[in-house]
């Protein structure tokens, strides 16, 4: 049978993994640039106050000089200003109005290409208007130190450091489940299944792209399960074909003797006469019949396993099913001191059954029920009808077994009573699951056990 191609949940792009990282990305780059403007900013800031604080001091100290040489010209006030100021350019001029068309800071580049902090700052004695203009050289390595010793900078790099951690860490969690997926796929290459059964990933709030991963894998797992138990049908289908064969050998070669050995036994019985006839020769005879009979009891289960049963269905009410094996067996109850119970509610429920192998089958279940329960317990039998399905539920109040044995009651040949063939159970569940159904055995030490058999309603007629 062909699968259908696999559909994989449709990913919002608000989910998505690589939108995720582009958001991340994007943060980072902007701390970043951000980082740059606010030293860049207060870098821009602190050179402006300086040269105001600069330029200011170089004013007063040219209003003292003119105090003193009111008369003097504005090149000698230059000359004899300058040797104050190592490294700074003073240029004075008159200012023919109170226009103030000027930048007070700027960053001018110079004929030669060099480039030169600049402040101006209008002057005013005695009526005298004048412009000051201060010209800096601009040191380009000796600049990029002073704006690395800027006090900001240490806050803004433990901001960006922040950023990236956290960005660091929520790209790890974004990408933890794949290290998961990856670990759940060694463990399968390596056989490690986890209690016996291959492990699915539960799917965590994620990316949408790791959540499609998930999914494939969780399909993958979810065929190697079927896989695993089509595999278990086919070795159980194979044990049985095998065993079929030994039954085979087993009817051909000892039932032909049994029934010799049971006809002689029989024939002895009859001719004996006079205190042989209730005596210890009858009581040997009539054991070795008895024998002989379990003996043939353990060979027809041997071909009942082996042989393939051939359906015979038919329109089949479940409950008169139920209702008949009920009687049956009710005897044997009421010989135990046992109470069977019955609660059927299929109704008029009928669907396509073999009548005689669904008997034998609930039959199988009912007297082993009745074999385990003590005397004063119960055994119920209950029926009804799901959506999909008809089941049929016995419970009894026996010993219960340990979940050990429970998990292998129903291979052949295993049992726990003395004289049991432990053909019973691996019958019945050929039998239910030849109908297209399933059963289940749960059980527990001291609590009774509980077979349920699920019959599909595919079939089903009302």
């Amino acid at each position: 049978m062909t699968k259908s191609p696999a559909t994989y949940p449709r990913i919002r792009w608000r989910d998505s993994l690589i939108v995720r990282v582009m958001v991340l990305c994007a943060v980072l780059v902007l701390c970043l640039l951000g980082s740059v403007y606010e030293i860049t900013r207060h870098y821009f800031g602190e050179v402006v106050r300086e040269m105001e604080a600069q330029t200011q001091d170089i004013a007063n100290r040219i209003t003292l000089h003119l105090e003193e040489h009111a008369d003097a010209d504005l090149r000698d006030v230059e000359r004899d200003v300058t040797p104050f100021y190592s490294g700074t350019v003073i240029q004075l001029d008159d200012r023919r109005s109170d226009s103030t068309d000027f930048s007070p800071f700027t960053l001018e580049k110079t004929a030669s290409g060099e480039l030169v902090k600049t402040a101006r700052l209008p002057l005013e004695f005695q009526g005298r208007k004048m412009l000051l203009t201060a010209r800096v050289s601009l040191v380009p390595q000796a600049e990029i130190v002073r704006a690395f010793k800027n006090k900001y900078l240490a806050l803004l790099t433990a901001v960006f450091i922040i950023t990236l951690g956290f960005m660091i860490y929520f790209i790890a969690r974004i990408l933890r489940p794949l290290s998961d997926l990856a670990d759940s796929c060694a463990r399968i290459g390596s056989g490690e299944t986890g209690n016996g059964q291959l492990q699915k990933l539960s799917a965590r709030k994620t990316s949408g792209e790791i959540q499609s991963l998930e999914y494939t894998f969780n399909n993958m797992v979810a065929s190697l399960q079927e896989k695993e138990k089509i595999e278990a049908n086919l070795r159980q289908a194979q044990r049985l074909s095998a065993i079929g064969n030994m039954a085979a050998g087993v009817a051909h070669d000892v039932r032909n003797p049994l029934n010799a050995i049971k006809l002689l036994s029989s024939h002895a019985i009859d001719t004996l006469d006079g205190p042989d006839k209730s005596g210890d020769t009858l009581r040997h005879l009539e054991t070795i019949r008895n024998e002989v009979n379990r003996l043939e009891e353990i060979v027809s289960g041997f071909l009942s396993l082996a042989k393939e049963r051939e359906l015979q269905p038919e329109p089949t009410k479940i409950d008169v099913i139920l209702a008949e094996c009920a009687r049956l067996v009710r005897k044997d109850a009421e010989d135990r001191g046992i109470r069977l119970i019955t609660e059927l509610r299929t109704g008029d429920t009928s669907m396509s059954a073999d009548p005689r192998q669904l008997t034998r089958a609930i039959l199988n279940i009912l007297i082993n029920a009745l074999e385990v329960c003590p005397c004063g317990g119960r055994v119920r039998l209950f029926s009804h009808v799901t959506d999909q399905s008809c089941e049929i539920e016995i419970r009894d109040d026996g010993p219960g077994m340990p979940r050990e044995v429970a998990e292998r009651a129903f291979e052949p040949y295993f049992t726990t009573k003395d004289t049991g063939t432990g053909l019973g159970l691996s019958i019945t569940r050929g039998i239910v699951e030849e109908h297209g159904g399933s059963i289940s055995l749960s059980c527990a030490e001291g609590q009774g056990c509980q077979v349920l058999i699920s019959l599909p309603l595919e079939t089903a007629q009302k």
